[in-house]
């Protein structure tokens, strides 16, 4: 849409003679404004069309308390104001994509696991059922991925570029360290190195994580509790080491490391014994066969849907 046209479209809104096909025109050119930024806030959209539309509007009930002479001034002003405002997003959204690169998408499917070197030697491990964007190389003076699913990254350390990772409600921002990533239920960041600063992106809030440590966003709630890291990074390390843990705590690390489903019976009480030993690049099968050293069960395995049955009789 060319300027002759935008202030002829603002002109007949001033005089209060907009058809229906000029405030269709103009409802378009602030969408077409919107797009061209990068990744537009819907909110933000909102909020900037009604405050133009407020504006247009208190400029037209100004006019028609005006002189005819009055009119004719305030009409040109508002139309370049209004001309200097649409260029001014304009010039922002537009420029401020300049220079942004293309981004990769790599996804995984179920049983499947990728690895990904990203331009700065930065190595992220995605689990199955995921899905990483990425650029090919990093612009701009930060290095910005976005993650749906499970990960664990090791970041190559940048003090002038932040690593920032981006899930549905949170912004994960690191300079060289090593975390897990998992987003399948609410967003769970595990520190395995290093020091991250997790932030709700909708209610602001922000927390740093030490090694150790694992921050849970569900809503606008940040909890942050004291973990073992190996038990949320096994899926990727393939390394679990018990210390004295319950039979059935046991058996959800192995869920999640394995990425099976465990569903537990028992034929009278429930188990006491606890459980405590170390496996590194073992098959699932062979860790339970390894178990029943220490705990009485029997259990069936399901392949198709990946389901492993347990029956626990006692502790040994």
């Amino acid at each position: 849409m060319n300027s002759k046209r935008i202030k002829r479209y603002f002109g007949a809104w001033l005089k209060a003679k907009t058809g229906k096909k000029s405030q269709i025109a103009l409802r378009q050119l602030f969408d077409n404004l919107a797009r061209l930024g990068r990744y537009p806030d819907e909110g933000t959209i909102r909020q900037s069309k009604l405050t133009v539309w407020k504006h247009l509007e208190e400029r037209r009930i100004r006019r028609l308390r005006k002189t005819a002479w009055i009119q004719g001034i305030s009409k040109y002003a508002a139309v370049f104001i209004l001309l200097g405002f649409t260029a001014w997003i304009y010039w922002e959204m537009a420029f401020s994509s300049v220079d942004q690169p293309e981004m990769t998408v790599k996804q995984t499917l179920e049983g499947m696991r990728s690895t990904i070197t990203l331009s700065d030697g930065s190595q992220i491990r995605l689990n199955e059922n995921s899905e990483f964007e990425f650029p090919e190389t990093f612009l701009n003076g930060q290095r910005l991925v976005r993650l749906e699913g499970e990960a664990f990254f090791d970041i190559t350390p940048n003090p002038d570029k932040p690593f920032i990772v981006q899930t549905g409600n949170a912004e994960i921002v690191v300079l060289g360290t090593s975390f897990n990533i998992n987003t399948h239920q609410a967003t769970e960041v595990t520190v395995a190195s290093g020091k991250v600063k997790v932030a709700n992106r909708v209610s602001r809030e922000q927390a740093f994580l030490q090694p150790g440590q694992q921050a849970v966003l569900d809503g606008k709630a940040i909890r942050i509790a004291e973990v073992s890291p190996e038990y949320f990074l096994g899926w990727h390390t393939r390394k679990l080491s018990f210390k004295e843990e319950p039979v059935e705590r046991v058996f959800e690390i192995l869920e999640r490391a394995y990425g099976v489903e465990i569903h537990t019976t028992f034929s009278g009480k429930r188990p006491q014994c606890l459980i405590t030993g170390t496996y590194e690049g073992e098959r699932i099968e062979t860790i339970l066969r390894g178990m029943k050293h220490l705990l009485e069960f029997d259990y069936q395995t399901d392949i198709r849907t990946k389901t492993i049955s347990i029956n626990i009789v006692q502790c040994k």
